[in-house]
């Protein structure tokens, strides 16, 4: 029987022929931050949707197989040595095209904008935001290797990804990249991870953490563009009219030099991934005052378990809060501590806040991820021919 215009059922049955991908891992090291978390979700999600993955890292990653990871020398992963990182780049672009090419790979995704300048294979690179650009003091060398790599994106990487169109908007503005190579792909959270967790763990979770007080939580890392000043003005302004402690996970290196917490505010430095839940199901509430986000991991994780989220207005943080949280202007403390007293006096409105916040959490998954990536991958590949 003739095949026709559409092939015969059973090629349709199979899909698209599996593709070779190869994904840059090579900064991940064992206390990861947002990038690390996307690095590792989407390695072991797109591992189940491309059963002939490579993934070059230094060191396991949860939930991947080991069958697909390269082994590579622990001395690259990421850390905040110099030395170190510049070890990193060297092995980037010395090492991995050949790695690469020896593997049978045929497009290459860097899940952050570190990648080889002679990729030798068709490269994908993600964006997350244009923050060394932005607030380029606070990066240091790390500003002048990003806006480096940025100039060069257009004639290295066939696509580029990015987590939100307000990053890519961003893009097109700093660069001369054409829109039809971006694809926007949005980030996700671990739902196996984020749920909300019973408050009949609250007392010893607290106990565990030394939280003596019901808490206001933020977390992320505390480099000065999280505006975390700002909350800690908002917070003091308000201390005297509520019972409340604020608590702030983030890993202290990144934090500016002189900044102080005072009474009723709490530092925990870096917490395990496996706590985070914990912290965020027993707070009263989150507040996420950043100045810039490319995506917005925090409000995205608290809303999943079941947390009323006050949220900074700025960049992509409206696509991810959507309705199910409130913004807020994160240049004005004053209004920022009204809100909060109003949010904590209102137990109808943090009800309603948890009930949209879990249904929008539902939006979002690294599986989705992971497909909006493999399919840039399979753009990257066809344009090459």
């Amino acid at each position: 029987m003739a095949q026709g215009r559409r092939g015969n059922d059973a090629d349709l049955r199979k899909g698209p022929p599996q593709l070779k991908i190869g994904i840059n891992a090579t900064s991940l090291h064992e206390k990861p931050t947002g990038l690390g978390v996307f690095t590792a979700e989407v390695s072991r999600c797109m591992s189940a949707q491309e059963k002939d993955l490579l993934v070059f890292s230094p060191i396991p990653v949860t939930g991947l197989p080991e069958r697909f990871r390269y082994r590579i020398p622990a001395s690259v992963k990421g850390s905040l040595n110099f030395s170190g990182n510049l070890l990193r780049a060297v092995y980037l672009n010395g090492v991995l095209p050949l790695l690469c090419r020896r593997n049978g790979i045929e497009v290459l995704f860097c899940p952050m904008i570190e990648y080889p300048f002679v990729p030798l294979v068709p490269l994908v690179v993600h964006v997350h935001d244009l923050h060394p650009l932005k607030f380029a003091p606070q990066f240091k060398r790390a500003a002048v290797h990003f806006r480096f790599s940025l100039r060069r994106i257009k004639s290295t990487a066939r696509r580029v990804t990015v987590s939100s169109e307000a990053v890519k908007k961003e893009l097109l503005g700093a660069t001369d990249l054409p829109e039809d190579r971006i694809d926007v792909v949005p980030l996700a959270y671990n739902r196996e991870l984020f749920y909300p967790r019973k408050t009949g763990g609250r007392a010893e979770f607290m106990s565990r953490y030394s939280l003596t007080r019901p808490y206001l939580l933020t977390v992320g890392n505390l480099f000065p563009y999280k505006n975390l000043d700002m909350l800690i003005e908002s917070f003091l302004g308000i201390k005297d009219a509520i019972p409340h402690m604020l608590v702030i996970v983030g890993r202290k290196e990144f934090a500016p030099a002189g900044m102080k917490g005072g009474e009723r505010v709490f530092f925990t430095d870096y917490v395990p991934d496996e706590d985070l839940p914990g912290f965020y199901s027993h707070a009263e509430m989150v507040v996420h005052p950043s100045l810039s986000e490319g995506f917005g991991l925090t409000p995205l994780e608290a809303m999943a378990c079941g947390t009323p989220v006050l949220s900074s207005s700025a960049c992509a943080l409206p696509e991810v809060v959507g309705n199910a949280g409130i913004l807020f202007d994160p240049r004005d403390p004053g209004a920022l501590g009204a809100l909060i007293v109003r949010v904590l006096q209102d137990q109808r409105l943090r009800k309603e806040l948890t009930e949209k916040g879990l249904e929008r959490a539902k939006m979002f998954s690294w599986e989705k991820t992971a497909s909006g990536i493999i399919m840039s991958c399979r753009k990257a590949q066809g344009e090459g021919r």
